[in-house]
């Protein structure tokens, strides 16, 4: 009877090694594991299991591509659907922010919708309603991560249309204190930003937009503003000093093999032409380089191409004018394949996670 005991004993798996086990594997199965036992429902729920279940298995993963208010093909929310439009803001650590205003005036009583979902649990959860006076400018909307206080951060930026003053109106979300806050920053009227319909803003603690900037001479200059999360401060990253990005020439703020990059793109007769800047150290001028140059045919199917994304390191996802997505394979230098789902222009990766922001309220 002793040895039995013994060996009933010795059968159970160690709580570390559940977890090491648990922490690998996809979101959706881990919801259903829920039910299983009580101790699986306090360790998922867990903000410490979380964080490990994201570095574990988040950090390994592509992903997926979430496009307006659905991911998987799935409906995300009744609510989300019912609004005209939804302008996808960006993406960390398996959340994502939408909007239903992006680059427009706003009437005093216009009401701003912003929204935070996590399309892996399905969670939704609208922001409270930011200040703006009437006619203000909404120049641009970020979302990141500050590191330094655990906390998911949105940043609104917008101008008073009838002040004598073009100084910005800067407001900062958190989602630890689940509220808005007005702050000042320095040299207000030095950029404008651009909205960004493509590519990806969040990276290292901060958000980017492309720019316009006055130089001495009253040119216009192309830039990359950013805001940084932990600090809660506007910083600018100038583009290399380079013909690419002289003229009249499109650029896509976006990230390539773990760089901060910016995608150049330079239409031709016959030919479209891709070239790919990454930054090696981030906020460091002189560290672009010129990574890859992509030459594609114009075509009826595929007259422009307007995004970029690496996934293990050797295939890149455009997405053409007709909204489907086509591969380009670095290696072979080959476009590869053609999806047939038509998506709207406002795309994004997203990871899977369990981080919930109803836990912080």
């Amino acid at each position: 009877m002793m040895r039995r005991k013994e060996f009933v004993g010795s059968s159970q798996v160690p709580e570390e090694i559940e977890r090491e086990i648990l922490s690998r594997l996809p979101v959706k199965s881990l919801c259903r594991f829920k039910t299983v036992k009580k101790s699986w429902r306090n360790l998922i729920g867990d903000s410490t299991f979380i964080a490990m279940h994201l570095n574990c298995y988040g950090s390994n993963t592509d992903g997926f591509l979430v496009h307006g208010c659905y991911s998987y093909g799935i409906q995300l929310s009744r609510s989300l659907s019912d609004q005209p439009r939804k302008f996808i803001i960006g993406s960390i650590n398996g959340l994502v922010c939408l909007s239903d205003k992006i680059r427009c005036f706003l009437k005093k009583d216009d009401r701003l919708r912003i929204h935070i979902c996590n399309p892996s649990t399905r969670e939704v959860m609208e922001l409270p309603q930011c200040y703006h006076d009437h006619n203000d400018f909404l120049s641009g909307i970020g979302f990141g991560f500050c590191r330094k206080f655990n906390d998911y951060k949105v940043v609104k930026v917008s101008y008073r249309r009838e002040s004598s003053s073009s100084e910005a109106q800067v407001q900062v979300y958190s989602s630890n204190m689940n509220s808005w806050k007005m702050i000042k920053i320095e040299n207000p009227s030095l950029w404008a930003l651009l909205p960004l319909y493509r590519g990806s803003g969040c990276f290292n603690g901060a958000f980017h937009w492309q720019g316009l900037k006055k130089s001495s001479s009253k040119k216009i200059i192309k830039t990359v503003v950013s805001f940084q999360f932990d600090e809660e401060v506007f910083r600018e990253i100038n583009l290399p000093n380079d013909p690419d990005f002289q003229g009249d020439v499109q650029f896509f703020i976006t990230e390539y093999r773990d760089f901060f990059s910016s995608l150049v793109v330079k239409q031709g007769p016959n030919v479209n032409v891709y070239k790919v800047w990454v930054m090696k150290e981030y906020g460091v001028p002189d560290s672009w380089i010129k990574q890859l140059t992509i030459e594609v045919p114009i075509s009826q199917d595929q007259v422009m191409f307007r995004s970029i994304r690496d996934i293990k390191y050797k295939d890149i996802l455009f997405q053409d004018s007709h909204h489907r997505f086509i591969w380009y394979d670095t290696k072979s230098k080959q476009m590869e394949g053609q999806s047939q789902l038509l998506l709207q222009w406002y795309c994004t990766r997203c990871k899977e996670s369990l981080v919930s922001l109803s836990q912080k309220r």
